[in-house]
């Protein structure tokens, strides 16, 4: 199946866009949710989100680097590896709480401080980082299953977990009678808490049955300092990369923050789909991220431009399609989700053109990203990472304080961003490839 061909890609790509659908429609409906009680609940929501990305982010990107190693192991059916390997990314998770609970409060003073939402905001932030470590070790244990190539058990644990955030967060939100009080902003931090708990104790208790055990040592849970630093140390520099974007983004939505009349709104209208709409970006690329790694474990390197025209096919796709609310039927989109926000026509079609175009982007440079992961390339990562603040931040601080270009063209401005992102990914992608022998290799069949 894992042969770079568009119908074995399909078959790993729908469990995983279910998965990541499910994941990223709980952030959008959480904001909806928020948005019926006032549109300061629904920005504090949305810049908190942005916020926490800080520590949450960089944790999930190197935790993630699980299914590059999972699936090289499993390409050379070094099958007795994955276990132990698995176990230092568990260890990872736990332990970075170390870092991302001082770190994020240091950070709230900086990126709260002064604001509007200030005073309703900060109880909210703050239970979202303490319960930070939960989804680095979703994302690890996942990994097990989605390096392998297998997607059924993920796919149902995350539907499973998915629905039950939204029922609690309805219920907790809003309340039910008497029997359930109304929390308010903080009702999503706690059905999140609930349904991300249990989504990992199952897969934990998965992963240490006996056939597991036998096959990859799931039980080898000891903590080895060599291999738990073979294992983290090529993630160390993407996650620095995820932080470096991370905060030029936050850096960004703070300018926004900060701003009067209608930038507020604009960001947090914007936010709120763009919250949304990653789901296909990040689909395809673990996706794709698990076909190369593959493909480079059992050195069938004459596969790799079929496995990117694949995915190029599927990127395509779904940007027609999203394009088809967003910019075929903007306003009557807008009057569907933010029934109780108020703007001007001009400026909604501004927005959801801007949005579009920004996913546009950022969804394409998923696929040579993928295979930049791939191939373990974390340097060029941390460049770009550093290039997000170039690009990214003095890019848009120009726009916004020195040409103070309207509210409505912050999403417009931000897609350009996204194409160069997108081209120096592309241009990466292809220096790698070109670095390989493209020689035939002999396909490998075994498995456990």
């Amino acid at each position: 199946m894992l042969d770079g061909k568009i119908k074995g890609l399909l078959l790993l790509f729908f469990p995983i866009l279910l998965m990541t659908f499910s994941n990223c429609l709980f952030l959008f409906i959480e904001k909806i949710f928020l948005g019926q009680l006032s549109s300061e609940a629904m920005t504090a929501a949305v810049s908190a989100a942005y916020a926490c990305q800080v520590t949450q982010l960089p944790t999930v990107a190197l935790a993630m680097m699980a299914q590059v190693c999972v699936g090289r192991w499993y390409g050379a059916q070094e099958w007795t590896s994955i276990g132990p390997g698995i176990w230092q990314f568990i260890w990872f998770s736990l332990l970075s709480m170390l870092i991302t609970v001082p770190i994020g409060l240091l950070y709230e003073r900086y990126y709260f401080h002064g604001t509007s939402i200030e005073a309703i905001v900060l109880p909210y932030y703050r239970t979202l980082l303490s319960i930070n470590f939960l989804f680095p070790l979703a994302a690890t244990l996942s990994c097990f299953f989605l390096g392998q190539g297998k997607t059924r058990l993920i796919l149902v644990l995350t539907l499973i977990s998915q629905g039950i955030k939204i029922l609690f967060a309805y219920l907790f939100i809003f309340g039910w009678g008497n029997l359930i009080p109304a929390w308010g902003l903080l009702g999503g931090v706690f059905s999140t808490f609930l349904a991300q708990g249990g989504f990992c104790l199952v897969l934990l208790g998965v992963f240490l049955q006996p056939d597991f055990k036998k096959i990859y040592s799931s039980s080898n849970w000891t903590f080895k300092p060599k291999l738990f630093w073979e294992c983290i140390q090529p993630g160390i520099l993407r996650a620095m990369n995820r932080v470096l974007i991370i905060t030029s983004w936050a850096a960004i939505a703070h300018l926004m923050t900060t701003k009067e009349e209608d930038y507020p709104l604009v960001l947090s209208v914007g936010g709120t789909l763009f919250l949304f709409l990653p789901f296909l970006g990040d689909a395809t690329c673990q996706a794709q991220i698990t076909v190369v790694s593959h493909l480079l474990g059992s050195k069938r390197y004459l596969e790799l431009n079929r496995a990117f025209r694949s995915g190029l096919t599927i990127v395509s796709t779904t940007i027609i399609l999203c394009g088809i609310p967003l910019v075929v039927f903007p306003l009557q989109t807008f009057d569907l989700l933010f029934s109780k926000v108020e703007m001007t026509p001009e400026s909604i079609k501004n927005v959801f053109l801007g949005v579009w175009a920004s996913f546009v982007f950022s969804t394409f440079a998923c696929i040579p990203i993928s295979y930049v992961l791939a191939f373990k390339d974390t340097n060029f990562s941390l460049f770009m990472g550093l290039m997000c603040w170039m690009i990214g931040y003095l890019f848009m601080y120009v726009a916004i304080e020195v040409f103070v270009i309207p509210a409505d063209q912050f999403w417009s401005m931000l897609a350009i961003t996204y194409a160069v992102n997108a081209l120096l990914y592309q241009w990466r992608m292809k220096k790698l490839e070109s670095a390989l022998p493209m020689t035939a290799s002999p396909h490998l069949e075994a498995t456990p």
